[in-house]
């Protein structure tokens, strides 16, 4: 097997040379480019939607989960995410091993991880798909909202909060977490709404299966939140407006060399 791969993201001057050395590898067919980085190395330059029309088999992410975050938000196919940054919780390798993961994947040595992304909708116009989370906050700091929360044709809760998180299995040790709720196992297809920083003591994160829809309405005139799509995409909301969050018909798709979710955990997120 030969390896024909696009290539996204951040690098600096030692990476640059990470990446010259991987052109030489027997093991690589072709790589593609993003025009960012082209630039750096002198060479031609592709969007990501040109690299696929070349029929690549997957594309490398250098960064940190953000930049990870945004390439899954535009791609259909695998992902492996090669940390440069600092924690890099959904990544898959560190830059240090790169050459070693590309030897793993050209004998065949991984497998696809498909998890659930989130289709989120305003006004019945389909705003972006969401690895993480998708997150409704008061657009003034440290003003509240009050929020309501349906799921089906079904109103579940209703209070007073800075916002409230709309979280898949993977976002669930992100933000979600750090705002109370539950680490969830990223095979599983669930919604987790988690509010955050509720006036109600009675508001609690909730797990809901992906088989209906949930609706966010803001009832209170003339106030408005800001609506933000894995830290990536935002736009403002306010009472007129109808916010729906669907499981994606598409996945997130990252390359694994072994199943290690609640290790990982251990290893990035929790101190000892």
């Amino acid at each position: 097997m030969s390896l024909k791969f696009g290539v996204y993201g951040l690098v600096d001057k030692k990476i640059i040379e990470e990446l010259r050395d991987l052109k030489d590898l027997q093991i690589v067919d072709e790589m593609y480019f993003v025009n960012c980085l082209a630039e750096k190395l002198d060479v031609n330059g592709y969007s990501l939607d040109d690299m696929v029309e070349k029929g690549i088999d997957f594309v490398m992410s250098l960064g940190g989960d953000g930049t990870l975050l945004r390439l899954l938000q535009s791609i259909d196919i695998p992902a492996l995410g090669v940390n440069t940054g600092t924690v890099g919780f959904l990544t898959t390798t560190e830059i240090s091993d790169v050459q070693e993961a590309l030897k793993k994947i050209d004998q065949d040595d991984y497998f696809v991880d498909k998890r659930m992304k989130l289709d989120v909708y305003l006004n019945g116009e389909k705003e972006s798909e969401c690895v993480n989370e998708m997150v409704v906050h008061s657009d003034k700091i440290a003003k509240l909202r009050e929020i309501e929360l349906i799921y089906g044709d079904k109103l579940i809760d209703r209070f007073r909060a800075d916002g409230l998180i709309i979280s898949t299995p993977t976002g669930s040790t992100s933000y979600a977490l750090s705002s109370g709720g539950p680490i969830v196992n990223p095979e599983l297809d669930v919604f987790i709404s988690v509010p955050i920083a509720s006036f109600d003591l009675d508001a609690k994160p909730h797990v809901l299966p992906s088989g209906r829809s949930i609706e966010i309405r803001l009832p209170e005139k003339e106030k408005t939140c800001l609506m933000v799509m894995d830290g990536q995409k935002e736009c403002i909301v306010g009472e007129e407006d109808t916010i729906e969050v669907k499981k994606s018909e598409n996945r997130a798709k990252f390359i694994r060399f072994e199943d290690d979710f609640y290790e990982r955990v251990k290893k990035k997120l929790v101190k000892r």
